[in-house]
């Protein structure tokens, strides 16, 4: 059996952050959508949704270079 691996309020605290910092000077999504975390069965998770309440494809609006720190912050969020 694989253990789950749920995240802190910290962490995910810290997801926040990070991520308001990365897309900071992105007009299309800067203060225009929240995260919610959730749990699965084996970690947990987090979505992201727009102003409208529907789900927000981010990587379709970052830049490359913001997806590139998105991509290193999704991997690294929990450890």
């Amino acid at each position: 059996m694989i253990a789950k691996i749920t995240a802190t309020t910290i962490q995910k605290e810290n997801f926040k952050a990070r991520f308001a910092e990365i897309v900071k000077n992105n007009d299309r999504l800067k203060d225009q959508y929240s995260i919610q975390f959730f749990e699965t069965a084996q970690k947990s998770n987090y979505g992201f949704t727009g102003r409208d309440g529907k789900s927000l494809n981010i990587l379709s609006s970052l830049t490359l270079e913001e997806a590139d720190k998105y991509k290193q912050l999704k991997s690294s969020w929990q450890n």
